[in-house]
């Protein structure tokens, strides 16, 4: 070999040797490393006294958030906790008794009565006899009215020095502040609502009256290589409602159906739509499929809320009231390659089903786009159960619709440019819908077309912070305005199907999610899925209601009792893991749950699904219009700029990020709908629309949240 190849070879292996040690520098697995919090420039307790050689306790740093005080302590021995606490100042004692203590959160002493100045912490473990400490710190009482009053906000999910965000006033504003601000050199990205934000530990200036998501994820990556399960990931995300204030009336030719005063999410785990909510009949001509979810509410409850169908588990009610999914299940979880082995008679034996009101498939073990031995039986199945049950809604939700949606989005999903040509020549993309040789299908079989809206992943992000759970509404819309224009479609019913979590699809980290028991007392920390954002619940069921024929909102689970301590934690329960912290230091986990019903409790909090139950009502207050009304979208004005609609709106707004403002017309009545799903979350943008008489007046978009007004033309 010569020299010059030599060198030659031996300089292309170091490259590829570099290139492949960067590529797994970059790419591979870090799940083992360890990352340590960055030392924030808090204040540092002054040690007074300490009587603790056996356990070296001490107060180190302490923060301030409103009249709370945490205490972060060292020791060189576990077990310690709870603890007993005395605060002191001028000569004023107060004493907090069993205050508990774990890993991952500061001793935690609430409403303390103290005033500018010093002041003196002792702790005591009640955990091993003569370990205290006493230390000096500084209280500053122009702070103690920073946090807005327990009773106007709520707050549910995670719970520990990585996210502790809060309502704070400053001037008569409202801003949510992250008083955690935890960071540990890995990439972090704070998101509200699923948009990105910036500088939440300085505040974040909210409006009152509406519900926060707020999300915040590590990794030891750039954030959009989310994807990458081999990286080193973390979630956290706390749930934030901010009572209302008294509003000032915004001035409009049109009347805004506002969320009203009365409505609140559940300040428990259980929900309290199915009774807190008034009656109301459901909307005229519309589909609402929901679940019951409290044990002790009975059906007639959610009959009375707006409900049609409730889920074919319920006891003594008429089928025709009542939908069902048919999940693998129904063929004993068999796959389709078995399906396709049976006969014309096998499969017409199988499809005797009750009398349902609503009938979905979801056989989700086979494969979505059906061979042609599975879609003739499916075909032969679903002759059998229209002609035993013509007054049933029967859809195929796994399978999809004559239009599927393609989730279109700008980061890095489909492109809305190449779907323009949809309303030309509308048309099913989904070859499930495809004639058989033998002339066979579904396009006369299924009466009622589902379009999937399950929240997408929050990455890719842009530079906006938009992800592509923005584009969920837009996109959805589009899909069944494509439906409805497939002639053999035309006289189906359009619904959104729907569920209130994300669904992981790359092995995302789970939310720990923080419950206080208080039989046994203690903190039960449960891994849970991430919710989706309230904005989002209340505009796909107003757009559902408002332009199509409903939702059918899917749940996980069945009714639950309302005992806040009946849970079932082992290891080999259902589920993503869990922790407990016993408020002793030392009651077993056994004892959860263990005096409680069979019933159990909700996993989560599912505020979601009463944000779908306030968008079906304020549906109710338009219903003299969306019943039999028709469907306009409206010219808009922005930056100067006049809009006019046109068939592709949808995609329109996908491509441009701006409003959908859209009408529906009966007679002389209007009902308006606007929603911008790309501005910042506590953006409020004032839009001139044009109404169909040529009258010019303003609506208001607020964060991602719909608008909804109602009003009468001119002519």
């Amino acid at each position: 070999m010569s020299k010059t190849s030599f060198i030659w070879i031996s300089a292309l292996l170091a490259i590829l040797s570099a290139s492949g040690f960067w590529v797994w520098k970059r790419f591979g697995p870090s799940k083992s490393n360890v990352y340590i919090e960055q030392i924030k420039p808090l204040p540092v307790a002054r040690t007074l006294d300490s009587a603790a050689a056996s356990c070296d306790l001490t107060v180190r740093r302490y923060k301030q958030i409103g009249r709370e005080m945490q205490f972060e302590l060292a020791a060189n021995a576990g077990g310690l906790a709870p603890y007993e606490v005395e605060i002191t100042q001028n000569g004023k004692k107060q004493h907090f008794k069993e205050i508990p203590h774990r890993f991952g959160i500061w001793l935690t002493v609430p409403q303390l009565d103290l005033e500018q100045g010093p002041a003196q912490i002792k702790v005591s473990s009640l955990g091993q006899s003569g370990c205290e400490t006493t230390a000096s710190f500084d209280y500053d009482a122009s702070r103690r009215n920073e946090v807005l009053p327990a009773e106007k906000w709520i707050r549910q999910g995670s719970k520990d020095n990585w996210l502790d965000v809060r309502p704070v006033t400053v001037n008569n504003k409202v801003f949510l502040k992250d008083f955690a601000a935890y960071d540990d050199g890995r990439t972090k990205v704070i998101m509200i609502d699923g948009i990105e934000v910036k500088g939440l530990e300085n505040g974040f200036e909210v409006q009152p009256g509406y519900l926060y998501s707020v999300t915040a994820r590590w990794i030891d990556a750039p954030y959009n290589d989310w994807w990458n399960e081999m990286r080193n990931r973390s979630l956290r995300q706390q749930n934030i409602w901010i009572a209302a204030a008294a509003g000032t009336k915004e001035w409009s030719n049109l009347d805004r159906i506002e969320i009203p005063q009365w409505f609140a999410p559940s300040a428990t785990i259980n929900v309290d739509f199915d009774t807190r909510f008034p009656e109301f009949q459901p909307v005229r001509g519309k589909l609402v499929m929901q679940y019951r979810l409290n044990a002790n509410v009975p059906p007639s409850n959610y009959y009375n809320r707006g409900v049609n169908y409730l889920n074919g588990w319920e006891k003594d009610l008429p089928y025709s009231r009542m939908h069902w999914t048919a999940t693998p299940n129904y063929f004993a979880d068999k796959d389709d390659k078995w399906f396709a082995t049976l006969s014309k008679s096998e499969v017409e034996s199988r499809a005797q089903i009750p009398d349902f009101g609503v009938y979905a498939y979801d056989f989700e073990f086979w494969n979505q786009h059906y061979s042609e031995e599975v879609k003739q039986r499916l075909i032969w199945f679903s002759e059998t159960i229209r002609k035993n049950h013509p007054q049933m809604y029967l859809m195929d939700y796994w399978g999809g619709g004559a239009y599927t949606n393609p989730h279109i989005n700008t980061t890095g999903g489909a492109n809305p440019k190449d779907f323009i040509k949809d309303y030309e020549q509308p048309k099913a993309n989904n070859p499930n819908f495809d004639p058989l040789p033998n002339g066979e299908s579904f396009q006369h079989i299924f009466n009622t077309t589902p379009v999937d809206v399950y929240p997408k992943p929050m990455f890719m992000k842009d530079e906006q912070g938009n992800t592509p759970n923005n584009f969920v509404l837009l996109s959805a819309i589009h899909s069944q305005r494509i439906n409805k224009l497939i002639p053999y479609q035309k006289n189906n019913r359009f619904i959104f199907y729907a569920w209130n979590r994300y669904m992981p699809l790359y092995k995302d980290p789970i939310v720990p999610w923080n419950y206080n028991l208080t039989a046994p007392k203690g903190e039960l920390v449960m891994n849970q899925l991430e919710m989706m954002p309230a904005s989002q619940a209340l505009s796909l069921s107003l757009f559902s209601l408002v332009l199509f024929d409903g939702y059918y909102l899917w749940h996980d689970s069945g009714p639950y009792g309302n005992d806040p301590n009946a849970y079932t934690v082992s290891k080999d329960a259902p589920g993503w893991g869990h922790e407990w912290y016993p408020a002793d230091g030392k009651t077993p986990e056994s004892e959860i749950g263990s005096k409680s019903g069979k019933q159990g409790a909700p996993p989560y909090w599912d505020y979601p699904t009463e944000f779908y139950v306030l968008g079906n009502w304020m549906a109710k207050q338009v219903e003299d219009v969306i019943a039999g009304g028709i469907n306009k979208d409206l010219a808009f004005q922005l930056n100067g700029k006049w809009t006019a609609p046109r068939k592709e709106q949808a995609l329109l707004a996908i491509e441009k990020k701006e409003p959908f403002i859209t009408s529906v017309i009966n007679g002389k009545k209007i009902v308006v709908l606007g929603i911008d799903s790309f501005q910042a979350p506590n953006a409020k943008k004032k839009v001139k629309v044009r109404l169909p008489d040529g009258i010019e007046t303003d609506i208001e978009l607020y964060g991602n949240w719909p608008s909804l007004y109602k009003g009468t033309l001119k002519n």
